[in-house]
């Protein structure tokens, strides 16, 4: 598949329902001919059940197809579901080294408070799903909005960070495995997830205290409301090797960095389904080295199509 092709391919598979299903003839078509950008993009398509049963044995093969077919993407997430940094290129004894049930299984979240709910999973990704996804993102960085008390979106102060946003034509099988395994810890479907987000902070950068949840005092937030209240926020750790950053909740001194895979999981509202004022946080800028963060929102009803968006307080 030409990257013009697969250009247009991701293009369709962003858009509304009519262009995502033009696109999935044309990936099924190519990938009947072994191309290989077209197996790789295949493997999501297994990976999520579009248009076909959900089935993470074919995505895992398809992904393995491509990598034979010298599909550097697949090669890599290939190595990255293994956990492996090696460079052998036997995709198939790879392949057949990735464990489904280990894969998709969450470690045990471990109580960090109980008002606000916050919980904390150690290892929850691996270094090297880690490392895939910081590459992904590197070279899609944007300066990161906020949702203004209007509903506006902008760009201002109070959130000096970059941040790029993985549409589903710009997902790949590691970060469909990562959402589901999100999912298993979270007991919440993958349906109910906003467009997931990674997160980068130089020195000096910040997100200032803030809150996830939209208000519903603020009338400005009743568009986003209708559309389901964010009741959940996880975030992965990506990295270590820089001073400060912590993730900081003002409202009750607690603070939390996490080691690279470390997982946080913040519920926005309390027992009750109402905003918890508490779960007010930020995130303090490193004072040296870089800081990457993977972020998942979760609605409390289906938004797998909403854009990214950080509600200002």
């Amino acid at each position: 598949m030409p990257s013009s092709d697969l250009v247009d391919v991701i293009r369709l598979l962003n858009g509304g329902v009519d262009e995502v299903l033009r696109a999935i003839p044309l990936i099924d078509s190519a990938a009947a001919r072994k191309d290989a950008a077209a197996l790789e993009r295949r493997a999501l398509l297994e990976a999520v059940g579009l248009a076909r049963p959900q089935s993470w044995v074919r995505a895992l093969d398809s992904l393995r197809e491509a990598a034979e077919r010298g599909s550097q993407s697949a090669q890599d997430q290939l190595r990255a579901l293994a956990r492996t940094s090696d460079a052998r290129s036997d995709w198939q004894q790879i392949r057949s080294a990735i464990s489904l049930d280990s894969l998709l299984q969450a470690p045990r979240k471990q109580i960090m408070s109980e008002t606000p709910r916050l919980r904390v999973i150690r290892e929850f990704a691996s270094p090297a799903e880690c490392l895939w996804l910081m590459k992904r993102a590197c070279d899609r960085l944007l300066p990161a909005p906020v949702v203004t008390p209007s509903g506006s979106q902008t760009i201002e102060m109070a959130r000096t960070n970059r941040a790029t946003a993985f549409q589903f034509g710009d997902m790949d099988v590691v970060i469909e495995v990562i959402r589901t395994r999100i999912s298993q810890a979270t007991r919440l479907p993958v349906a109910l997830f906003e467009t997931c987000q990674i997160l980068h902070y130089m020195p000096g950068q910040e997100f200032r205290p803030h809150h996830d949840y939209f208000d519903p005092r603020n009338q400005g937030h009743a568009a986003q409301l209708r559309r389901g209240q964010r009741i959940a926020t996880f975030l992965i750790y990506l990295n270590e090797g820089y001073t400060g950053g912590d993730t900081a909740f003002p409202r009750t001194k607690l603070r939390f960095r996490g080691n690279v895979g470390d997982a946080l999981l913040i519920t926005n509202v309390d027992r009750s389904g109402n905003p918890d004022p508490l779960t007010l946080h930020a995130g303090t800028p490193p004072i040296s080295g870089e800081k990457w963060v993977f972020s998942q929102w979760i609605r409390d009803r289906a938004a797998s199509s909403l854009p990214p968006m950080a509600p200002r307080s």
